[in-house]
């Protein structure tokens, strides 16, 4: 027998699979073709069976995008359900039923509807954001040719409020914010619907959807505070970028997060780019003040082997190693870019690379201390420093967890600061005193840091200048419960440097509500749970007075919380009933669903025994919420 050449082999192979190849193409084509000439539904019909695919896929639960919560379970981005109605031309059969039927239901002329449905087009929508009620009267119409449609779109009720941290999804992606790291943790926890119950569980009786949620550090009354001051400096000056937050100095817990001019997520596609950025995360020249308290930190540092360690950090030798100076920035987190749950990927800009410093007054040898800086990595710096070493972390989200019947189960907890502290007892003693002495003190115990500093910027071969104030409170100094951060900037430059103390007054104004608000939350935390915390303890100095005002202050926002009516609309029953539960009213109700009414109204004051009355309706889309997507579409 002749050998077969392996070139002849594989060239027969070839052949083969150009035939098969165009004999798949070629029946492709002749089904296309038969469809549109011979069978045109056939294509309307697959897709209306891709649709109701979608549509049934939708309804499950572990798909819908769960909800973001604030930490007392306060919503902050919802998915709401979206129904629409459109018709298929070709399938009506008896167009003057259809016509008067949707005019009642739709509220429609029918003249309207009459001229909308004489087209030539196949498919035409009719209505978008229906109402549940004309939801089930269409399905009981049972039309032919008229379908329903329902996704589900994400609806942020605070609005402005946290924007630039919460951020914003398109298309159920998130593009920013912990929008976009809810996608990181839906992709990296898929639990299988019979496995949830291996999971540890958590809480029950929690009212919502069931579905996968994420709970945040951030408290909206905390938020609300910051909100208040933020808008009534920003709108005093238009070019001004002005930010607040409020941070726990133990955990790195963001419990606010504030700033102007800030975005509206549900219309985020309506503004420009660079109303995207974040003041927090973009570079800054670190102001003289945070330079000096570094510098010395590190001379401190330097020298913390030596006998000498245990002397006040102004009576050491100007000694230091510059190994120990680079390790211990990286320490801190100030020695490179740090990474953040809710960083604002949208803003990302290689311009800030080339943010240079402005020095205007006498050159001054800070060594190594890094000239600039992002806000957030100063406070990082800032916060491990005066709280022993502690590698704690800006972070927003608390858990991540898997809701099923009113139980809840933990998939994933924020991550506690690593390691051991680096910083002994004697050092950080010694860190406490620099920073007292570079500070002025304030309410309860605090330090207040006050700098000011001008960065430049080339764009288009011209320098631009932005002068920028940073204001740093740690709340307690000897103590540190809470870091409070405010940043300021706005173009140009000024040689002469302005004096006005109204901003550091109302900033430090801030301390005693936003402390006394923390201090509320750990005691209903802690008697919510068993085992108790230690308790967290805002000393004021000043004397008896001073301690009696204290416990005012943090009585007056206890009364506040707990003994006045709560904005319960939009809740549920149980969520109702929960809030209500030691204020010691009778409670009456009527109806079924959620909450659309309430005597007496938010805000009024509660005694034992008053009479509340609760107005319960069957869900449906939130009127402002319907006003939102007619205005963006």
């Amino acid at each position: 027998m002749v050998k077969r050449s392996r070139l002849r082999t594989r060239g027969g192979k070839r052949r083969w699979l150009l035939v098969v190849l165009l004999t798949v193409l070629a029946g492709i084509g002749g089904g296309a073709w038969y469809a549109v000439h011979f069978s045109p539904d056939l294509i309307d019909q697959a897709k209306e069976l891709f649709a109701s695919r979608q549509w049934g896929g939708s309804e499950n639960k572990d798909i819908i995008r769960g909800t973001i919560y604030d930490r007392n379970y306060k919503e902050i981005a919802v998915s709401y359900e979206r129904v629409s109605v459109y018709a298929n031309i070709r399938e009506i059969e008896n167009l003057d039923l259809v016509v008067k039927s949707l005019a009642l239901i739709l509220e429609e002329s029918e003249q309207t509807l009459l001229d909308r449905l004489d087209s030539n087009t196949l498919r035409l929508w009719l209505a978008k954001d229906i109402s549940q009620k004309q939801e089930e009267e269409i399905r009981k119409s049972d039309l032919a040719g008229i379908y329903l449609h329902k996704e589900y779109v994400r609806y942020y009720p605070q609005k402005d409020s946290a924007a630039h941290l919460i951020g914003f999804v398109e298309n159920d992606t998130g593009l920013s914010g912990m929008e976009y790291y809810f996608d990181q943790l839906q992709a990296k926890h898929r639990v299988n619907q019979n496995d949830y119950e291996s999971l540890p569980k958590i809480g029950e009786g929690k009212p919502g959807p069931d579905g996968k949620h994420l709970i945040l550090t951030l408290d909206l009354k905390i938020q609300h505070v910051l909100d208040r001051f933020v808008g009534q400096h920003a709108s005093d000056a238009p070019d001004v970028t002005l930010g607040i937050l409020a941070m726990e100095a133990s955990t790195g817990a963001i419990i606010g997060y504030s700033q102007a001019p800030s975005f509206d997520p549900n219309r985020f596609h309506t503004y420009s780019e660079h109303i995207f950025k974040d003041i927090f995360t973009d570079s800054i020249a670190v102001p003289d003040v945070f330079k000096v308290f570094l510098r010395d930190l590190s001379l401190l540092e330097s020298q913390a082997d030596n006998d000498l360690s245990l002397l006040p950090w102004s009576l050491l030798t100007e000694k230091r190693k510059l190994g120990v100076q680079l390790q211990l920035w990286d320490k801190l987190g100030a020695g490179g870019r740090q990474a953040y749950d809710f960083e604002n990927y949208s803003s990302g800009d290689d311009s800030e690379r080339s943010v240079q410093a402005v020095s205007l007054s006498d050159h001054r040898d800070f060594g190594t201390v890094p000239a600039i800086l992002t806000p957030l990595q100063i406070l990082t710096a800032i916060t491990r420093s005066v709280n022993g070493g502690q590698r704690v972390n800006p972070h927003a989200a608390e858990r991540y967890i898997i809701r099923k019947n009113q139980s809840e189960y933990l998939l994933e907890r924020a991550p506690p600061p690593s390691g051991t502290p680096f910083f002994d007892a004697d050092i950080s003693e010694e860190i406490r005193f620099l920073l007292s002495s570079l500070g002025k003190s304030a309410s309860l115990d605090s330090v207040v840091l006050d700098g000011r500093s001008i960065s430049s910027i080339v764009v288009d071969n011209n320098i631009l200048f932005t002068r920028h104030r940073l204001l740093l409170a740690v709340i307690s100094a000897d103590k540190p419960e809470i870091v409070l951060m405010a940043v300021l900037s706005r173009p140009g430059i000024e040689v002469q440097e302005h004096k006005d103390d109204s901003f550091v007054k109302e900033f430090n104004s801030l301390i005693p509500p936003v402390a006394a608000l923390q201090q509320v939350m750990k005691n209903l935390s802690d008697m919510m749970r068993p085992k108790a915390k230690e308790e967290k303890n805002f000393s004021r100095s000043g004397g008896k007075g001073a301690e009696n005002e204290e416990k005012n202050i943090l009585q007056e926002t206890v009364s506040v919380s707990m003994s006045r009516m709560p904005d319960l609309t939009g809740m549920s029953l149980r969520k109702s009933l929960r809030l209500l539960q030691n204020t010691l009213v009778k409670v009456e109700i009527e109806g079924t669903g959620r909450v659309v009414a309430q005597k007496p109204s938010p805000g009024t004051a509660l005694s034992p025994g008053t009479q509340v009355l609760i107005t319960l309706q069957r869900d449906e889309v939130d009127a402002e919420f319907k006003k939102v997507n007619e205005e963006t579409e």
